[in-house]
């Protein structure tokens, strides 16, 4: 199977776990960034996951693509403030720390929804949008 992943604006093919965790470790070496990755060429088609990382803060956003339905992670619920993260196109968000996972959590997620063919990873405490 081959999905598309994008990192922080560079696009690549993922045809092996090889690949994606390669692509995992040149995410690592970014102080920031924004990836993702699909079975569709269209990330908001779904299904996606798309992993933000700002240092040791990272999250993960699920689309389903089938019913709409978007999921964002839930990590320490009482965690107070925000983090921003720098997107591919040059814009920065900010989101919740509230929604932050562990960034070694976020990467193995992100292989478990490669190697589910784009199944939303039970690993990880979720929230619908």
């Amino acid at each position: 199977m081959t999905m598309a992943l994008n990192l922080h604006g560079e696009a690549r093919a993922v045809d092996s776990i090889l690949a994606l965790e390669q692509a995992l470790r040149d995410a690592r070496a970014l102080a920031q960034c924004e990836l993702w990755l699909t079975l569709a060429t269209d990330a908001e088609q779904g299904p996606a996951l798309c992993m933000l990382r700002n240092g040791g803060n990272a999250w993960l956003m699920y689309l389903s693509g089938q019913d709409d339905l978007s999921f964002h992670s839930l990590g320490d619920e009482e965690a107070e403030g925000v983090c921003s993260y720098l997107l591919a196109n040059g814009q920065v968000d900010e989101y919740p720390e509230s929604w932050c996972v562990d960034v070694e959590h976020c990467q193995q997620a992100v292989v478990a929804f490669f190697t589910t063919g784009g199944a939303r990873p039970p690993a990880i405490a979720w929230e619908v949008d």
